[in-house]
């Protein structure tokens, strides 16, 4: 630039400054530059006026987080929605579980178990009292005339409480249901080996006593997704303890998969009376596993 345009160049700047800003203030102790020199540049006080502070751009409204309707944990792609499961859909559930569960559970297939006829008497009147202690979550197609197609049945164990009408055995007879009384007292057994309330130190914990999915609904992960609200409920009720037995390869991959962590593994070839296999032919499922996820 030729030096002889440089005090033209500052004068052009300073009324473009003066025409978008107004005028700049006086610097107390200094004589007003004259006409034609260089204007100085502004400090962040006079760009600002004075004491008035700076405005900061407004942002723009973020929208606002997607409110669950009452009564929902969460929603799924695909319509699944789930719920706490309430007593008035505990019919439905007995349909998904007779027809599902039982079908496939590999000791019930193992003693040749017939589902619905050797299960829907007892499990009918066992399960509204398991759902009254509210930590068990129903999965629901709400896009197929709110079809259940899940289910986790979860109940709310304390420290030296009798047996009551929750309980498996309450309602199962050994002599009108020899093949579930045997089930359910192998399984008993199982996890009455450890002392969870002592071993970790509390009061209550939360057990998790049926995992069930529709076979049409299978791949799309809703067992896993009915484990992870099933684990929020117990966090909501401040249960920190949380026990899974598992008769199945499959299920115990789930749980697995949250951080649930065997502690306890029994061989079905171990498991015998008068030297003959009490559950032959479990194929692939192999044995029973205890697993514990400890809430922090």
């Amino acid at each position: 630039m030729n030096p002889n345009n440089i005090s033209g160049f500052y004068n052009s700047m300073a009324s473009c400054f003066k025409k978008y800003t107004g005028a700049m203030p006086s610097i107390p102790g200094r004589r007003p530059e004259a006409e034609g020199a260089a204007t100085p540049e502004p400090s962040l006080e006079g760009a600002s006026g004075g004491d008035t502070p700076l405005m900061e751009p407004e942002l723009p409204e973020l929208p606002e987080e997607q409110k669950l309707p009452p009564g929902v944990l969460h929603i799924q792609e695909g319509g699944i929605v789930y719920k706490i499961l309430t007593e008035e859909q505990s019919d439905a559930a007995v349909d998904l579980l007779c027809n599902h569960f039982f079908k496939d559970e590999p000791l019930g297939k193992a003693l040749h178990l017939d589902s619905p006829r050797e299960v829907d008497h007892w499990l009918a009147n066992l399960l509204p009292y398991i759902i009254r202690h509210d930590v068990s979550v129903v999965a629901v197609d709400e896009e197929n005339d709110n079809k259940i197609v899940g289910v986790a049945i979860n109940s709310i164990k304390e420290k030296d409480a009798t047996p009551g009408l929750d309980d498996f055995l309450a309602w199962i007879d050994p002599q009108k249901d020899p093949k579930m009384f045997r089930i359910i007292s192998f399984l008993r057994h199982v996890s009455q080996e450890v002392d969870f309330f002592e071993k970790y130190g509390v009061d209550k914990l939360m057990q998790f006593e049926l995992l069930n999915v529709s076979k049409e609904y299978s791949g799309r992960g809703i067992a896993s997704m009915l484990v992870q609200q099933s684990v929020a409920l117990a966090r909501q009720h401040n249960l920190t303890c949380l026990v899974a037995l598992t008769t199945g390869i499959f299920s115990a991959k789930i749980f697995a998969r949250h951080n649930f962590r065997t502690i306890r593994e029994v061989p079905y070839s171990s498991h015998r009376e008068n030297g003959k296999l009490v559950f032959p032919s479990t194929g692939i499922h192999t044995s029973t596993r205890v697993a514990v996820k400890i809430l922090q």
